[in-house]
């Protein structure tokens, strides 16, 4: 969000505050090790804040799968229109058309609300989705909209706030896990779907479907008690820019150890001049000096998209059905096993991001994904049981590298490269190339199978790792500062 003077006397005290945040940065000189980690009151409260600020990811995570495992049961209690297919195809793109939607909105939020404000009015949208559990065809399609809202403002505001409000020592591994939280969000819905294996919570009477329906709207119920009424957080960025220097000055407070507040207040201050000189709006992501970082954020999201990962994960459980030709139990420990895999990455991520840069760890993932792309379309030519049970041990090598490196990645660099308008545009198109991916993909399989799927998935992915080899550099160790110089925009 960009902010412009109304007065002069303002540019005036913002410079003189950037003098005194020059002056302060060169008496302190370079922190060592330990005084650096006493530059916060506590990580663990830190850690609950920054969790709760991208919980919205968990959602995301469970948004994937809590309607593909519900199909069967939720068919069998409401009037369809049309055919099942059809059906499914609706109930599934009305959630990314609230993705978009809600994507949209986000950018009079940027500029008329603070972070927390935005995550609010997100979340009232999630609460409000809890009425998708009243069995009625258009009351469900109604509030899945809802719950797409919610998903498309929080995707967008959720990286913004981490970047405003952590430290930067912790910024990388903060921002990182945005993608584990999707993951743990798939395996937790997967969980929740071995339910349907017992028949009494899988029929027309039964109501375990409801709960499965409801948890999203407790967890963003959660997020707003945590953030708002518990720590009374906000972005102090965006409270600067607000004339609300006392709040903001309150916020870091809460984070920063006394002797690192006004620094961090300086900092903070510096920023906000600099959006101020700039003056940039949300055209400026179209010109020279934006223009490298956006198309990188925009190519990550349309292979994080047309990877194919997306796809399997939207129709999981009709493709796992097929596969185990209708067996719910066989069909329940599929989805779970991908589940497993989806969140298995965080436990080993620390070793692997503390020792590979973004750029090196993106093409490897990538390269190994394209692989794995090459061995399901050979696997697919045949129906064989023993063929069946490789071709889904390299879908779930597919999924942990996809979780491991592209997912992770893609929610860490988009922000991380680009401005807050920037990571706006990337987030929408993200959401628009998902609506597509979901109304295609079953058009696809029904034409070209999955072999002929893949040929398309692999092609896309090998011209984007192209692409990335050229055009990304690496930002390991790096400032934010350091980060836009190496980009051209410093």
């Amino acid at each position: 969000m960009q902010v412009f003077p109304t007065q002069t006397k303002e540019n005036e005290n913002l410079n003189t505050e950037s003098n005194q945040m020059h002056q302060f940065s060169t008496s302190i000189g370079f922190q060592s090790q330990q005084e650096t980690e006493e530059e916060i009151k506590s990580f663990f409260h830190l850690s609950v804040i920054m969790i709760a600020i991208q919980s919205g990811n968990f959602a995301l995570g469970y948004s994937l799968a809590y309607l593909s495992i519900s199909f069967t049961t939720l068919f069998s209690q409401i009037t369809l229109q049309g055919s099942e297919i059809e059906e499914q195809g609706l109930f599934s793109a009305v959630l990314s058309i609230g993705q978009i939607i809600g994507a949209v909105m986000t950018q009079p939020l940027l500029k008329y609300t603070t972070r927390n404000q935005s995550l609010l009015i997100s979340d009232a949208f999630g609460i409000l989705s809890i009425l998708q559990i009243i069995p009625n065809r258009e009351v469900i399609l109604a509030f899945r909209f809802s719950f797409g809202v919610c998903l498309g403002i929080s995707t967008i505001i959720m990286p913004l706030y981490l970047k405003e409000l952590c430290p930067q020592k912790y910024y990388e591994s903060f921002s990182v896990m945005a993608g584990f939280l999707v993951g743990g969000g798939y395996l937790f819905v997967t969980f929740l779907g071995l339910g349907y294996i017992d028949d009494s919570l899988n029929g027309s009477d039964s109501n375990y479907w409801k709960f499965i329906f409801a948890f999203p709207a407790l967890l963003h119920f959660c997020r707003s008690f945590i953030l708002t009424f518990l720590y009374k957080m906000d972005s102090p960025i965006t409270l600067i820019q607000r004339d609300k220097d006392i709040l903001a000055k309150e916020i870091l407070r809460k984070i920063y150890q006394p002797q690192y507040i006004d620094q961090a207040f300086l900092e903070c201050k510096l920023g906000v001049q600099k959006n101020i000189e700039l003056g940039e709006g949300i055209l400026s992501i179209f010109t020279k000096k934006h223009r490298t970082t956006v198309i990188i954020g925009c190519v990550l999201v349309f292979v994080y998209t047309w990877s194919g990962l997306f796809a399997l994960f939207s129709y999981s459980s009709q493709i796992f059905s097929e596969m185990s030709k209708d067996d719910t139990t066989l069909n329940a420990i599929f989805n779970l096993i991908i589940g497993i895999v989806q969140f298995a990455p965080a436990f080993i991520s620390k070793y692997v991001y503390g020792r590979w840069g973004k750029r090196s760890l993106l093409l490897f993932g990538l390269t190994v994904l394209i692989l794995c792309q090459i061995l399901i379309i050979g696997l697919s030519y045949s129906q064989e049981l023993s063929i069946v049970v490789i071709s889904f041990i390299v879908i779930c090598i597919f999924s942990f590298q996809y979780v491991l490196t592209l997912e992770p990645i893609t929610w860490s660099m988009i922000p991380e490269i680009n401005s807050s308008e920037g990571t706006y545009f990337c987030f929408v198109t993200l959401y628009a190339w998902q609506l597509l991916v979901l109304y295609i993909f079953p058009l696809m399989l029904d034409t070209l199978a999955m072999s002929g799927s893949f040929i398309v998935f692999l092609s896309l992915t090998l011209l984007s790792t192209t692409f990335f080899y050229f055009f990304v550099k690496e930002t390991k160790g790096l400032t934010h500062k350091e980060v836009d110089k190496i980009y051209g925009k410093d």
